[in-house]
């Protein structure tokens, strides 16, 4: 990438007898050839900072005489530019080898061949949760009226093998017991199962081990580990992303069978936006005006409306839905972005394949 510039009035030797005592000289417009080295950042939201660093330029020798035209030859600005480091966080799978019948429990992986953590069996990551129904019973006649239904939180269990007989049996087992212990806040981790070569994701946490130790002494404990997730849904491992222009449907796809929640960015400068997914006939409204370089974050999991860390649910009209029923149907879906003013860097839209 070439830069534009032009120089400040530099000091210049002067020959013959001249009629002015002071020299103005502007240089001709030039370029300084600067190449950046290659960036490749894989994340959905990344800022990268240079740290501060120096051009060194050294201008060639300048010689003035009296009624002559001053011409520059080519020179060059050696520019050297400071080392770029970006370090992204693990992402659930990155552990895993792809192998099937695999588990990734927080960056732990058990199964897919191995010969020490063996996965014996594993129940509940296909089946269907239990359903509370919204019916209500009919009290003049049979049956009821049809309600919502909602899927229950997914239970999922496993059998791991230990399989060590060698005098590491202690660590072995002991990596497993520190992996499955209890934590110590409502955070629930990452559960990544590859099963006939479809890996999904679900979060949850460890509310069961049992460990029968009547082969202990042959080196072999069958490790029953029950993992409890609150959203029931299970996702695809890669994130997907969007940009919706102003006043442009476009069609967003969930590859899943069920609903997803997406996250929504908004930057600014934009005045008194409004997203609408017309497949589902559902809106969202918000009498505000985002400035520029800001960013209005809405995280319709967790039904949440920010800008620069503040809450701007106050700002939700009356004609939308609720922010957590702004959802990606499962299939295809229509969204439109409009807005009263600006608006031009479009609407950023980030969700995962969901489900049930």
């Amino acid at each position: 990438m070439a830069r534009l510039g032009r120089s400040q009035p530099i000091p210049a030797t002067i020959r013959g007898r001249l009629r002015y005592s002071r020299v103005g000289l502007n240089l001709a417009p030039f370029e300084i050839p600067t190449e950046w080295p290659p960036i490749s950042v894989v994340t959905p939201n990344v800022n990268l900072n240079l740290a501060a660093f120096e051009i060194p330029t050294e201008w060639p020798t300048l010689s003035l005489t009296r009624e002559r035209r001053l011409t520059l030859a080519a020179f060059e600005i050696p520019t050297e530019w400071p080392p770029i480091s970006v370090v992204l966080p693990v992402q659930p799978g990155d552990a895993m080898t792809g192998n099937d019948g695999e588990i990734e429990w927080n960056g732990t992986v058990w199964g897919g061949g191995q010969n020490l953590y063996r996965i014996t069996e594993f129940d509940g990551w296909e089946d269907l949760p239990g359903i509370d129904s919204g019916n209500v019973e009919r009290p003049s006649r049979h049956g009821s009226y049809s309600g919502r239904k909602y899927a229950q939180e997914r239970i999922v269990t496993a059998t791991i093998q230990v399989h060590d007989d060698s005098p590491t049996f202690v660590q072995s087992y002991g990596a497993l017991r520190a992996a499955t212990a209890v934590g110590e806040d409502d955070t629930e981790y990452p559960l990544v199962i590859t099963l006939r070569g479809e890996t999904l994701l679900a979060h949850g946490s460890i509310t069961g081990r049992i460990v029968p130790t009547r082969l202990v002494g042959v080196g072999i404990v069958p490790v029953t580990v029950r993992w409890t997730c609150s959203d029931p849904r299970r996702y695809s491992l890669d994130l997907q992303g969007a940009t919706v222009p102003v006043n442009t449907p476009t069609g967003l796809s969930n590859q899943g069978n069920t609903a997803t929640h997406p996250l929504i960015r908004l930057e600014g400068p934009l005045t008194h936006p409004t997203l609408t997914n017309s497949s589902l006939d559902r809106a969202l409204e918000f009498n505000l005006t985002v400035p520029a370089g800001k960013v209005l974050e809405i995280d319709t999991d967790n039904a949440t409306v920010t800008l620069d860390g503040v809450s701007k649910m106050s700002t939700l009209t009356g004609s939308s839905v609720p922010v957590g029923d702004f959802v990606l149907a499962g299939g295809s879906n229509t969204i439109q972005y409009t807005v009263t003013a600006d608006g031009s860097n479009g609407c950023d839209v980030l969700w995962r394949h969901a489900y049930l």
